[in-house]
């Protein structure tokens, strides 16, 4: 061998980096707000159960619940359940209204028949 040419000792590659950049945490900073618990969650399964089982049986406890968790989260704003509780109680009324529209249904349907002697 001559000199200056010997064996050449492994370098690696430099990594390849390629694609587009991304921000990390670059969202909402954390302010330390903690917000009280609701059971806006509970009125509005409540709520959406009442169409398949009881009607009107289940909406009245997702009413109150509704608004027990409307009271908690309209005293502090931004609270994350909001939106939660205000659905609940809009399902659940509309809920106990159509349960009141069937029942006076079957009363004026039973009434019918029962003028005419159908019965």
């Amino acid at each position: 061998m001559q000199s200056g040419q010997g064996a050449v000792p492994y370098t690696p590659q430099q990594p390849t980096i390629t694609g587009s950049p991304v921000a990390v945490g670059m969202g909402m900073p954390v302010t330390g707000q903690f917000f009280p618990t609701t059971n806006a969650m509970l009125a509005l399964i409540l709520a959406c159960l009442s169409f398949v089982i009881c009607g009107a049986c289940m909406s009245i406890p997702a009413v109150i619940l509704a608004s027990q968790a409307l009271q908690i989260t309209s005293s502090m704003p931004n609270h994350p359940d909001h939106g939660t509780a205000k659905a609940a109680q809009v399902v659940a009324w509309v809920n106990i209204g159509l349960t009141a529209v069937v029942l006076i249904g079957y009363v004026a349907l039973f009434g019918f028949f029962a003028m005419n002697g159908d019965l």
